[in-house]
């Protein structure tokens, strides 16, 4: 499927093999790297670091020449895992204006459309586009156009950010040089033997004659001098999961070390959320442990959430729990995106625990506590006394708590606090009559009983229990209870 837009804007990452590494690896930036497409003496160098760009090494060196000028450089090949991780980065930042994408290597093209309605300007949106890559650690230009194609080749070789009216193409093409087209190198060769040093001098050739010499491709990039493209938008599928990941130089399996390094890739994943607007909910870590072993660590949340340092604090909760049994050579770091809770507090409202904070505390309880032990308790469906099931706790929103009518005079309730474990407890009985209790705390004689209530915990005589409901002198009601199978008495709950 193709779409056509009336204004199309690029965003173009210059040296995007190395701020892919640099975006992974931060830690380099102030050495002497060098990313190349191989580790031989021919492979050729694809970006460098800025204290090598001041000795000389450029892009399009071969890795030999490059360590000619500094023998001490480091040569890292791009992992596709970092290509694909920054390149998804680039399409969450367009999500955020667009959703019209069309997405590749370094640069992104999306539908301007009616995005431009909410800034003052193009301009004013360009440097909006410029802050939100910012945000995940991608520094390019924007230029926008009325094609493409022209935009492209504008971000390409302008910074900051290019506005082309429609029917100025060719004056902001006419001065820019030839490298900012595809070219073959066999084209490239060419056109530098005629002497051609700009698309202004391109443009200048006459167009039937191109393809003598350069055929059929040569119309192609004399229309594209000429900003005569009219190629629609090619849209991108968006990623599936937001996914983060990083190779260790040195395989670890201290817990410190590799929560430092999960925090970062936490705080990227977290950027690309951000950028959409978006919040974090359940996330996977993988640990690629050694040799070729993958430990995968589920870290529940209880509610969508950005906040970095309580992610953080969950997944060392979780990795306490599973640690790593190898050496790790790898993190993977893994989410579906998921919009925040909404929360719209009142005007006259007082201080109160807000939702977001309640479901992360029980997130970190049940990160120490374990899946399944943690949340509101509901009454089972069985017909034995205090049986309960654990359920995922959601807070109220804010119109289900305006929705909740109290009445004016509630009826008393008695309420029943169960003893757990069941206390051990001796009584005297004379024939069905119960005539004294002794229990940790509780003793004197029984002023009025109710019961037996047998009841059968399963088939036949198994788990058979007699409860009793006892009041003693001192106000206290009880809930007692004879275990047939063992011959003992239990003090099973008091009532309040």
């Amino acid at each position: 499927m193709s779409l056509t837009c009336e204004r199309v804007a690029c965003l173009w990452i210059p040296s995007w093999s190395l701020q892919a590494l640099l975006r992974a690896r931060p830690e380099l930036r102030a050495q002497k790297v060098v990313v190349s497409d191989g580790l031989l003496p021919s492979s050729l160098v694809l970006g460098a670091t800025l204290p090598l760009r001041q000795l000389g090494v450029r892009v399009g060196q071969t890795v030999a020449q490059a360590r000619n000028l500094c023998a001490e450089l480091q040569v890292q090949v791009l992992s596709d895992a970092n290509r694909q991780a920054a390149k998804d980065a680039l399409y969450d930042v367009a999500s955020a204006f667009s959703p019209v994408i069309e997405c590749g290597d370094g640069f992104v093209l999306l539908g301007v459309g009616d995005m431009a309605k909410l800034f003052p300007d193009e301009e004013t949106l360009g440097k909006a586009l410029l802050l939100q890559a910012e945000s995940v650690r991608l520094h390019g230009r924007v230029a926008i156009a009325s094609s493409k194609e022209t935009a492209k080749l504008i971000a390409k070789a302008r910074a900051d950010v290019t506005v082309i009216r429609r029917g100025d193409e060719k004056l902001y093409l006419r001065a820019l040089p030839l490298s900012v087209l595809p070219l073959s190198a066999a084209h490239a060769l060419l056109l530098s033997r005629f002497g051609l040093r700009s698309l202004g001098d391109l443009v200048a050739l006459p167009r039937t004659k191109l393809p003598t010499r350069l055929g059929k491709e040569g119309l192609r990039l004399h229309r594209l001098a000429s900003g005569e493209d009219d190629t629609p938008l090619q849209p991108t599928a968006p990623p599936v999961e937001v996914c983060e990941s990083l190779d260790l130089d040195e395989p670890e399996q201290n817990l410190e070390p590799l929560l430092f390094l999960l925090r970062g890739l936490v705080d990227r994943m977290m950027a690309r959320l951000r950028a959409m607007s978006l919040a974090c909910g359940d996330f996977v870590v993988e640990l690629l442990e050694r040799p070729h072993g993958v430990r995968r660590v589920e870290v529940k949340v209880a509610t969508p959430t950005r906040e970095v340092a309580t992610l953080t604090e969950l997944l060392r909760l979780s990795l306490q729990a599973h640690p790593p049994e190898a050496e790790v050579r790898g993190l993977v770091v893994r989410t579906m995106a998921q919009r925040p809770r909404p929360l719209q507090l009142g005007l006259f409202d007082g201080e109160q625990l807000l939702p977001e904070r309640l479901m992360t505390l029980i997130g970190r309880l049940q990160a120490l506590c374990g899946d399944g032990k943690v949340g509101q308790a509901v009454a089972a469906n069985s017909h034995l006394p205090g049986l309960c099931d654990v359920v995922p706790l959601n807070p109220p929103t804010k119109r289900e708590q305006d929705d909740v009518v109290l009445p004016l005079s509630p009826s008393p309730k008695m309420a029943l606090q169960m003893l757990r474990p069941p206390r051990a407890a001796t009584v005297r009985v004379s024939g069905s009559k119960l005539l004294h209790l002794h229990s940790d705390g509780l003793s004197g004689p029984v002023l009025r009983s109710g019961g037996p209530y047998r009841i059968r915990g399963s088939v036949g005589n198994e788990g058979l229990r007699d409860y009793y409901d006892v009041e003693l002198p001192g106000g206290e009601a009880l809930r007692l209870f004879f275990d047939r199978d063992e011959g003992n008495w239990f003090l099973d709950a008091r009532y309040d």
